[in-house]
């Protein structure tokens, strides 16, 4: 006997949207009441729907009162989560990758010169970190005469859900956890999870009204589209043959639990600031394993560099790695023979290095500078033409 296993799922929608980036006031920050939340072109189809977890705190009342039991719970902070898993579609996750790595430039991306229509989009892990800050001079700078006093680097999410009873919106998600991974015979995969200041429930969902797609969601990336490249970083990039990658990043932002004081009630979640350590893995199956080179790179402790290209017809995905250590290696001698590689991006200690970094993957920039130093860098070719730094199309 078949079991009826039809879920109302379909009818859940998403969206998201970069928080206030320009001329930004005390309301549009953490702790503040504006309500930014999507509207037309920031609709996006999730691979499974959001998770937004609560994670309310209450304060127990154990006073004696002449009884067994505890008196009243007040509730003393929300300190929300949330998670969203994307497939890795050739365009509609820019907003996606910049707030999961970070950054990229202010001044937008740039024109592709050999596909007219098509834009390049350079995204990298910031070695600082990342918070709701105002630009730098260089910034300012970079940001030509639309620059305004008042504006601020902001990376940060509003991610909303259109349920049956009301719709909901996650208000400033910072990324911590974001993973791009891909299998054989598997698309392109994105997750991203962390922490929200709040969530805003709408009941009349009168705003959704306006949600719509962005971009054609037809196309994406599978590992068939990837071309691994790896080799030490003294000597020319050699093609791998891979089954499959997984690229991860832990951010280090603080996990303090400390409500924003008199603002939102005193219950909203406090800005997550950079503090300790990022983090930054890239795992790699390698196929046709018949040497010890692998093995030796990992004793010798040898510095290498890695890039992972995707291309579907004009649309083009590029994860760069200039500096990578391997960090453990597992032979599989069964059939063709096969090994698992986990490596591990550190930060160089010498001015000549940095310099490096600077001037790696010439080809795969195009012309591009890497909008700051970085160890991982990510470049899309496709027809998003807004300045996800700063609200506008280029």
């Amino acid at each position: 006997m078949l079991e009826n296993t039809a879920t109302q799922d379909f009818s859940i929608e998403h969206a998201i949207c970069m928080e206030k980036q320009l001329q930004a006031t005390d309301s549009d920050l953490y702790g503040g009441e504006a309500s930014n939340w999507p509207g037309t072109g920031d609709k996006i189809p999730a691979e499974t729907n959001a998770e937004f977890q609560t994670g309310t705190e209450y304060y127990t009342d154990a006073a004696m009162n002449g009884t067994q039991f505890n008196g009243n719970k007040r509730k003393t902070a929300e300190m929300p989560t949330v998670s969203l898993s994307v497939k890795g579609y050739a365009q509609g996750i820019e907003r996606i990758l910049l707030a999961g790595l970070g950054y990229a430039s202010v001044a937008g991306p740039a024109p592709d010169a050999q596909n007219p229509g098509y834009c390049k989009y350079f995204f990298i892990i910031p070695p600082q970190g990342r918070n709701q800050r105002l630009y730098t001079a260089a910034e300012a700078q970079e940001a030509s005469s639309s620059y305004n006093a008042a504006d601020i680097v902001n990376t940060y999410l509003c991610v909303s859900q259109k349920l049956g009873p009301y719709a909901r919106h996650a208000r400033n998600v910072a990324i911590k956890d974001f993973e791009i991974t891909c299998s054989a015979k598997s698309p392109l995969q994105l997750t991203a999870s962390g922490p929200a200041e709040r969530i805003d429930k709408e009941p009349s969902k009168a705003s959704t009204a306006a949600w719509s797609f962005g971009a054609d969601f037809d196309k994406w990336f599978q590992l068939s589209d990837f071309q691994c490249y790896l080799s030490a970083a003294s000597e020319a990039l050699q093609a791998r043959s891979i089954t499959e990658f997984s690229f991860k990043t832990s951010h280090g932002i603080s996990d303090d639990n400390t409500p924003t004081g008199t603002s939102n009630n005193g219950l909203s979640r406090a800005e997550p600031l950079p503090s300790g350590k990022s983090t930054i893995t890239l795992d790699l199956t390698v196929y046709l394993h018949d040497k010890t080179l692998y093995e030796d790179w990992q004793s010798n402790e040898t510095i290498l560099q890695c890039k992972l290209v995707a291309t579907r017809g004009a649309y083009r995905f590029a994860m760069l790695f200039p500096r990578l250590q391997i960090a453990q290696t597992t032979p599989n001698f069964d059939g063709a023979g096969s090994i698992q590689m986990s490596l591990e991006a550190s930060w160089p200690n010498s001015e000549q290095e940095l310099l490096d970094i600077a001037n790696s993957f010439e080809e795969e920039r195009g012309g591009m500078a890497w909008p700051q130093a970085s160890i991982m860098g990510l470049i899309t070719t496709s027809k998003e033409n807004r300045n996800l730094m700063r609200g506008m199309e280029v």
